[in-house]
């Protein structure tokens, strides 16, 4: 009986780099060095995806797809953290209906003439102070450290 065909998160990610691998090597045509790189790459995914989507073994093919998922997980929190708490853990919202993080985003955009964002040096919780008072004293909320910052 024929494997069936799963299109997984890994295999997901593999079909947007052979995406943009292939626009990629059309773009840069006139550059030989970048073309020629592009094609490769996009060739070389192409191989593995057709690897992992024929291949049996779905217990394989799972776990190859965790570790993918573990990898990706690491880089988002590791570019989320200075946006998030400092214990790596999830952040709660106060406010109902709140969106998370873009949300968090757009607020501070909207305050960002007003207000600036500093981390406290003991325990990396975030603080908002106003703008434009110079060097102030700030008490953290968490920690109750002290410590002086432009603002």
């Amino acid at each position: 009986m024929r494997p069936k065909l799963r299109l997984d998160e890994l295999n997901k990610a593999l079909l947007i780099t052979i995406g943009v691998c292939y626009l990629l090597s059309f773009v840069l045509n006139r550059y030989a060095g970048a073309s020629t790189l592009f094609r490769l790459l996009f060739a070389a995914a192409a191989v593995f995806l057709g690897i992992r989507l024929f291949a049996g073994h779905p217990e394989k093919r799972n776990n190859e797809n965790m570790k993918f998922l573990a990898g990706v997980t690491a880089v988002k929190e590791f570019f989320a953290k200075p946006f998030g708490n400092a214990g790596g853990g999830r952040q709660q919202s106060s406010a109902p209906g709140s969106g998370g993080l873009m949300e968090k985003w757009k607020r501070q955009w909207r305050e960002y003439r007003t207000y600036r964002y500093l981390i406290c040096p003991q325990c990396s919780q975030r603080l908002r102070v106003p703008r434009g008072k110079g060097k102030i004293r700030v008490t953290c909320t968490k920690c109750r450290n002290q410590f002086i910052a432009k603002s």
